[in-house]
């Protein structure tokens, strides 16, 4: 009896595993227009290239997928060198090249160059205090670099936590 459940245990687990297959690959994919005047750069390479970026994937429609993959980089606009996969649950998901317009590049209104605050707590003052810094990259769609006024170092800093000032 024991051999049959554990049998059944180990059926039941490789069965449930997330699996994907590649159903296509393009040389650039894009949901909305591309303007020829523009100078496009290459801003980020291989996104969603790792299995476990590619079975978290929720998009029901490749449109879908391809506006995910190109938002999750600040001033994305489109993909080139593109591949497109099913993930088994029913969704989808792409990976490529995330290209776009660098001198326009900004993400929930920041960009490179702003002056920002955020709060920390102070062990010393036993309560929070504000910094200030400087924006020197965008670096993904939850986070940016930022080089802190005072110390000169430069941190990671999510989009949430920080304030721009004037």
């Amino acid at each position: 009896m024991r051999k049959v459940i554990l049998f059944s245990l180990l059926v039941g687990l490789f069965t449930s595993c997330i699996s994907f297959k590649q159903i296509g690959k393009v040389n650039m994919i894009s949901n909305r227009n591309i303007n020829p005047i523009l100078n496009y750069t290459a801003l980020s390479t291989f996104i969603n290239s790792t299995k476990k970026e590619i079975k978290k994937s929720k998009a029901k429609t490749i449109e879908d997928a391809i506006e995910n993959t190109v938002r999750s980089t600040p001033g994305g606009e489109f993909l080139m060198n593109a591949k497109i996969y099913i993930v088994s649950n029913g969704y989808y998901a792409v990976q490529g090249d995330v290209w776009g317009n660098a001198e326009n590049q900004s993400f929930k209104g920041f960009k490179v160059g702003d002056v920002v605050t955020w709060k920390v707590f102070s062990i010393e003052k036993a309560s929070n205090i504000y910094k200030k810094g400087t924006i020197t990259a965008l670096k993904s769609d939850k986070e940016c670099l930022v080089k802190v006024e005072d110390t000169g170092k430069t941190i990671d800093l999510e989009y949430d936590k920080i304030s721009k000032t004037e």
